[in-house]
């Protein structure tokens, strides 16, 4: 089990027990003492639970945009595994490849070890950990300010990197996508970032799941038919699948049977 995995199955069994110990917790979910600590550590920094005197309960907090971001991780993680391992089977070994901050996304780094002599650019900080931790890729990770709602970098010196590079895919996510619009971000610096890496992409692969559709952001990343392939979840209404296929984007629906 993944420590995304385990993080949401902890926050359940907080959620239905309130307070329990951290030996019993351990038992639950299934691993070690020193693999519980470790995950108790991660959410407790996040602010999603509290310890005391071995127990631990969830924390009486309001939601920030960085706790967002910590609870997105962890939400439909099934969806996001089928999104990213259909995503994968789009590459090729010796790639290179840029793959953005998004949590849709997170779920990629298992597949990547398919592949050989990868090259990977990203701009996602918990990723980048994932992706040097987990794989023997070559990994570049793009310097600048930190963005903590969004766990990643952005500003003048990551675009400005950016800028420099050639990719054979880029991968990446969104906040809203319409049909008039495209694809949209809330952050300008998060949009023009990703403008950047598309612009600079020979195949171009915006992943999202059925609820990302009919929504608008303030800021434009693409057009819809700035992409070369769309993939997203069984979900998303056959005739809107129809309309974006009119305009000359291959859709893929990922499925479980892809996993």
């Amino acid at each position: 089990m993944y420590d995304i995995e385990r993080e949401k199955k902890i926050l359940e069994v907080l959620e239905q027990r309130g307070t329990i110990g951290v030996n019993r917790l351990a038992e639950i979910v299934f691993c070690s003492g020193s693999t519980i600590r470790r995950d108790l550590s991660r959410l407790e920094k996040k602010g999603l639970i509290k310890r005391t005197f071995g127990a631990v309960s969830l924390a009486n907090i309001i939601a920030t945009d960085e706790t967002a971001f910590s609870v997105r991780e962890s939400e439909n993680i099934a969806k996001k595994k089928h999104l990213s391992k259909t995503a994968a089977d789009q590459l090729k070994s010796n790639q290179t490849i840029f793959i953005d901050s998004s949590t849709t996304l997170f779920s990629i780094v298992p597949y990547l070890n398919l592949f050989k002599n990868l090259l990977i650019v990203t701009n996602g900080v918990r990723i980048a950990s994932e992706i040097s931790y987990r794989t023997n890729h070559k990994l570049i990770m793009i310097g600048g300010s930190i963005d903590s709602h969004t766990n990643s970098t952005i500003g003048s010196s990551a675009l400005s990197q950016l800028s420099g590079l050639h990719f054979d895919v880029a991968i990446m996510s969104c906040a809203g996508v319409t049909i008039d619009f495209g694809f949209s971000e809330a952050s300008y610096e998060i949009a023009e970032l990703k403008r950047v890496a598309l612009n600079n992409a020979t195949t171009k692969i915006m992943v999202f799941d059925e609820t990302k559709f009919g929504k608008n952001k303030a800021f434009q990343s693409a057009h819809i038919n700035g992409v070369n392939l769309i993939i997203t979840t069984q979900e998303l209404d056959d005739t809107i699948v129809e309309d974006i296929k009119k305009i000359g984007v291959n859709v893929i629906k990922a499925s479980s049977d892809s996993f």
